[in-house]
Formats: structure tokens, sequence, C-alpha cells
């Protein structure tokens, strides 16, 4: 199930989110800045220390009570 979808620029800033579930917290506009630029920061760093040759980052992180995937596409 999908609860929330953020689309992120290359640069780390917030292009576009919405939430599709009723329960979950509201976050105010700067939450959700901070969250596309928290997770966009992981990714970058991920991508550079990865022992993987060529490894695009994170994918998924995953806690106990939630779970982020990363899509990235070409354009």
């Amino acid at each position: 199930m999908i609860f929330s979808i953020y689309i992120i620029n290359k640069a780390g800033g917030l292009v576009f989110n919405k939430d599709y579930s009723e329960g979950l917290a509201k976050l105010t506009s700067n939450e959700y800045l901070v969250l596309a630029g928290t997770f966009h920061g992981v990714h970058a760093i991920t991508s550079k220390i990865s022992p993987v040759p060529g490894s695009s980052g994170i994918e998924m992180l995953e806690t106990d009570t939630f779970r982020i995937h990363c899509f990235q596409t070409l354009t």
C-alpha cells in the first residue's frame, strides 16, 4: 500500500508530495522539505560509498515503522 509519494529533483528539492492515507500524521511544509533533503543526501552519500561499482545509491530504507523506496527516472 502506498501512503505517500514524494518527487525530488536531482538537486534535492521537493517538487511534489501527496499523502494517500487519512491516518498519517500531517507534516508541515518545512518538514516535507527536510525529509526530501535528508533522503536526497543519504542517497547521494550511499552512491559514493557503496562497495558495488556503479551503484546508484540507496534503493530502500526500512525501519520498524516505515519503508521508503527510491525509484529513479532517466529524465
